[in-house]
């Protein structure tokens, strides 16, 4: 009797899409934050033991070394969308079998990228504008800065599988402790005059040991996880997907990563180093609500995927509440504290000056905001669009700033930067409407009230900034932590719509702080 029993097979787990959002966003800020303190620790040090000329000569390198990526054909990140698009109705073979397509692309591509990479450790002096007695130092420095490069893009296979499924949080706390680690090394070299050389070669070594970490949570957490076939046709169609996505690396390089470069190559590394050092707090705040989204997309990817576009809408509306409140409450303190800031951590010296640290806040926050739409649209798969925005508003930049940096400097910079990304400012919402048939208006009074109200607290705080000078940690702090609290709740109520606030209440309330899944 007990043969003829028929097993009903037991459904899938429902994925809590709100509750993996936050832990992935969670994990992101503890990795965000691990990156700054640690920087926030170790710069002083960098800065102490390069002087200012050679801290913006690595500055620019680390920048630089970057562009070899634009080489990259990008399958990882094309692996990352895929799976996220289709993670819920694809089989395990199928998707064993596009992490082997993107495994072999990327092989494929390397030996392109290493020629990139070698053209630019030959230039490298020359771009810097290094005295001739550091040409060799600066070259194996950067032939080190490209070898990590090329680890890395490798092992971001792996982190890419764990993303698309939406599974970033299995990683908590892993990224910050190599970080960590990677920090107390760089103290040690410098403090022991290993100066770029030792710089570069721990960037090697952290790379390898958050490659091996990846690949071990990704065997743990993934059941699936493994190489299927793959064949020629499969390759080829995820070349050409990837090709959209090397194309749109290329553009955002030079839009997002050639500041440091232009920068110092007309006007020298010591207007690097000032740059640097004042965006530091402005970086800080566009990378931690850059964190705060990046945890949140893989899960609306799968909406995407279901044609489920009215929670799409909702949970961007939610984002950019929630974002704007952040960029508020956090860049009004920045711009009223970072003169003191600056003073107590490296030294006066070292600030670029009230209007420059005003136009770099707004040059983070313009980034955070376009990166919302532009991650959003990298899950659709459809990169043309975006790409020839972006490639637009590259060159729009660099003409400017052409011109303009010799004479303004660090504002002429800013101004470009500007300028030129307001091209994807109102291009990438255009594209994202098209792709999910938004007829609605783009001015309306919930999109331009935080708008207003966030730079009106913001030219209220540059102004403030010129009166404030405080010389104590402790009250550095006991004021951030008041402006924020405070700034934050004055926004809640003049930046948002009522609409608004009761999405985002919603939202925040439905989290289960020490849930696990």
């Amino acid at each position: 009797m007990s043969e003829n029993v028929v097993k009903i097979p037991t459904a899938p787990k429902q994925e809590n899409l709100k509750q993996r959002a936050y832990l992935n966003s969670i994990t992101s800020i503890i990795d965000y934050a691990g990156a700054q303190i640690t920087g926030f620790i170790v710069s002083p040090f960098i800065v102490n033991g390069l002087g200012s000329s050679m801290y913006g000569i690595w500055q620019m390198l680390s920048q630089m070394t970057g562009y070899a990526g634009m080489a990259d054909t990008r399958a990882t990140q094309v692996l990352k969308w895929s799976i996220a698009n289709k993670r819920d109705v694809a089989s395990d073979e199928e998707l064993k079998s596009d992490v082997t397509t993107a495994l072999v692309v990327t092989v494929l591509i390397l030996p392109l990228v290493l020629i990139v990479g070698g053209i630019i450790v030959w230039y490298a002096p020359f771009i810097t504008q290094a005295d001739p007695a550091h040409y060799d130092l600066i070259r194996i420095a950067c032939s080190l800065l490209v070898t990590s490069l090329v680890i890395n893009k490798v092992f971001n296979l792996f982190e890419s599988v764990l993303r698309g499924m939406n599974l970033g949080f299995k990683r908590m706390g892993f990224r910050a402790g190599i970080v960590a680690l990677a920090g107390g090394l760089k103290v040690f070299a410098i403090t022991q005059g290993y100066g770029l050389i030792g710089l570069s070669s721990i960037e090697v070594i952290t790379a390898l040991i958050t490659g091996a970490t990846f690949y071990y949570i990704v065997k743990q957490n993934i059941g699936w996880f493994g190489f299927g076939s793959t064949n020629l046709k499969s390759v080829v169609s995820y070349g050409k997907l990837s090709g959209w996505f090397m194309a749109f690396t290329g553009s955002k390089m030079f839009l997002l990563s050639s500041d440091k470069i232009i920068l110092g190559y007309l006007v020298g590394p010591v207007f690097v180093t000032k740059y640097a050092i004042t965006m530091f707090t402005s970086y800080a705040l566009q990378g931690l609500i850059n964190a705060i989204v990046n945890g949140i997309i893989p899960g609306i990817g799968s909406l995407f995927g279901k044609q489920e576009f009215d929670k799409v809408h909702k949970a961007r509306r939610i984002i950019l509440s929630l974002n704007w409140l952040l960029a508020s409450s956090l860049g009004f303190t920045i711009l009223l504290l970072n003169r003191s800031f600056i003073s107590l951590w490296v030294g006066e010296e070292h600030y670029a000056g009230t209007f420059e640290n005003l136009l770099i806040i707004f040059v983070s926050i313009q980034v955070v905001f376009f990166q919302i739409d532009s991650i959003i649209i990298n899950v659709t798969l459809d990169m043309r669009k975006k790409v020839l925005f972006s490639s637009l508003a590259s060159m729009l930049t660099i003409v400017l700033a052409w011109f303009l940096v010799e004479k303004y400097f660090i504002v002429g910079l800013c101004f470009s930067i500007l300028v030129g990304r307001f091209v994807l400012t109102i291009g990438y919402p255009l594209i994202l409407k098209e792709s999910m048939k938004d007829k609605s208006s783009v001015f309306v009074r919930h999109k331009i009230q935080p708008v207003v109200v966030c730079a009106l607290f913001f030219l209220t705080a540059a102004y403030l900034s010129q009166s404030i000078d405080i010389n104590s940690w402790i009250y550095l702090i006991v004021v951030g932590a008041i402006s924020v609290l405070s700034t934050g709740l004055l926004f809640w109520f003049l930046g948002l719509v009522p609409k608004n606030r009761a999405e985002a209440w919603e939202a925040i309330s439905a989290i289960k702080l020490f849930k696990k899944d």
